[in-house]
């Protein structure tokens, strides 16, 4: 999915100020060509190999040797730095809190359902322990679907009977996690929007870093935000938003990340480290972005969501058959049918409900259409 710049271009005052020497994020966004899908694709699957580890009961060998940080969070780390870049844009570009909420909810919930419902009602009764009807007599099979949908913080991790002897015990899908946190900067970003806060550059800005300094000084009163568990995550989509608002400004490219990884490295020891591990993902997500020539993986379509959605349980099923094998074999094994599932999800499920983003639109238009001509015929028959 590229990101469209439809109403992003910059307004006279802001283009006569923009003959810089460096290519900026605006430039990026202006091209229209972008490699957003294709760095999404490899982080959802090094979400499945970091969860390799974590299933088979090991420590991730980039937390081990490299930086200190689990590979699975920083997949989900370049998720949202990315999301809260594309999400700001979208809402800035539709300007329309029921559009935006609408959109949000057809990328989000109809690949989730799908997942929900195939966990529970098939990979569930292939799996648990328990016979045919008293696994479907279950209320839990049915809570599982239902709790989960809600997109609270108490979400249901097992169902009855389901990998009861796998390392990783009953858990049949330990990715969702990360979708209330996804669902809260949602509506973050619609309410600053509805107050006119992104519109406002230097404003977003100071909100922005109110909202960083309350959860660091206050956290329980962060709103919307549980602590500790969404804390960073926030912060991390708060990157991508501040970039997109500051699109103008900020420069991409290889030398930037370079700096800043080198920056990282040599502040691991202090403090600070993680702050700089953040600049350092960031500048690396939009100079993948936007500083890699070749576009030709836009071609066949959206598929980490749906990776995302089925490494865990295809991981759970190979550790449930095949529990001696090393972390990097368990997600080699799982990554194809997590492949397959994700593809027809893509296919099948989120880009036919995607198509349907502009039905509220549209439906609106005709109700107006119909209105006015009912009200002219009124004025004519008088």
């Amino acid at each position: 999915m590229q990101i469209s710049s439809g109403s992003t271009g910059a307004p006279p005052a802001v283009r006569a100020l923009q003959v810089n020497s460096y290519k900026t994020l605006f430039d990026g966004l202006e091209s229209r060509r972008d490699n957003f899908l294709l760095l999404r694709f490899v982080a959802a699957s090094m979400v499945i190999y970091g969860h390799g580890a974590a299933i088979i009961g090991t420590r991730d060998v980039l937390a081990r040797w490299g930086w200190g940080v689990y590979s699975g969070d920083i997949a989900v780390y370049i998720f949202f730095v990315v999301s809260g870049f594309m999400i700001t844009g979208s809402y800035l570009r539709r300007r329309h809190l029921g559009d935006f909420i609408w959109a949000r909810v057809l990328r989000i919930f109809p690949a989730f359902l799908f997942c929900m419902l195939i966990s529970a009602f098939v990979l569930g009764a292939i799996y648990t322990e328990f016979s045919a009807s008293a696994y479907f007599g279950n209320h839990e099979v049915v809570h599982y679907v239902m709790q989960n949908l809600k997109l609270q913080t108490n979400m249901v991790w097992d169902l009855p009977g389901v990998f009861i002897h796998n390392p990783v015990l009953t858990t049949v899908n330990g990715s969702i996690w990360t979708l209330p946190a996804e669902v809260r900067m949602y509506l973050w970003v619609g309410l600053a929007g509805v107050l006119g806060v992104l519109s406002r550059k230097w404003l977003c800005t100071l909100l922005l870093l109110a909202l960083v300094a309350c959860g660091i000084f206050q956290p329980a009163h962060l709103l919307w935000v549980p602590v500790p568990s969404f804390l960073r995550l926030a912060g991390y989509f708060a990157i991508g938003v501040f970039c997109y608002i500051h699109r103008y400004r900020i420069p991409v490219g290889w030398p930037y990340v370079a700096a800043l990884v080198v920056a990282a490295y040599l502040l691991r020891p202090t403090a600070i480290y993680p702050y700089a591990f953040a600049l350092a993902l960031s500048a690396f997500v939009f100079a993948f972005a936007y500083c890699i020539p070749w576009h030709g993986f836009n071609r066949f379509g959206d598929y980490s969501y749906g990776i995302y959605l089925w490494g865990f349980p295809m991981q759970q099923v190979i550790a449930h058959h095949f529990p001696s094998l090393p972390p990097i074999g368990n997600a080699l094994f799982a990554f194809m049918p997590a492949l397959v599932l994700a593809a027809i999800s893509w296919h099948l499920i989120e880009k036919p409900c995607l198509s349907l983003k502009s039905v509220p639109g549209r439906l609106l238009a005709r109700a107006i259409i119909h209105y006015r001509s009912l009200v002219n015929d009124r004025r004519n028959a008088s």
